[in-house]
């Protein structure tokens, strides 16, 4: 069985639905993709580590889930102000987790 946490942990989280306006390739590295995310109130960037999987390009006009209360952390270069939310699988295949037109951008997920 995997940790098991209080439910307190989790609320501790706050998750939104963003809209990505932009993406791009991180120069030099081979991963790590660059967003630039819209939340309704704010705009964030956010550095992804998926770009092995997937291009740039298939994530412009994708409203997915972020955790956007970490702390931002730099990484090759660019300030991360929020985390991605992907499903992966056994193998390390990665799934985009994609929402419908009629979910609003920067709601709460909980």
């Amino acid at each position: 069985m995997s940790e098991v946490y209080d439910v307190e942990e989790f609320w501790k989280f706050k998750m939104k639905v963003g809209l990505i306006r932009e993406a791009q390739r991180i120069p030099r590295t081979k991963k790590l993709l660059k967003l630039v995310v819209d939340f309704g109130d704010e705009t964030r960037t956010v550095v992804a580590g998926i770009g092995d999987q997937y291009e740039a390009e298939d994530f412009i006009g994708k409203k997915m889930i972020f955790v956007t209360n970490l702390k931002p952390k730099k990484i090759a270069g660019v300030e991360s102000q929020a985390m991605l939310i992907v499903a992966e699988d056994k193998e390390g295949k990665v799934y985009l987790i994609t929402l419908s037109e009629e979910v609003p951008v920067g709601v709460k997920v909980w």
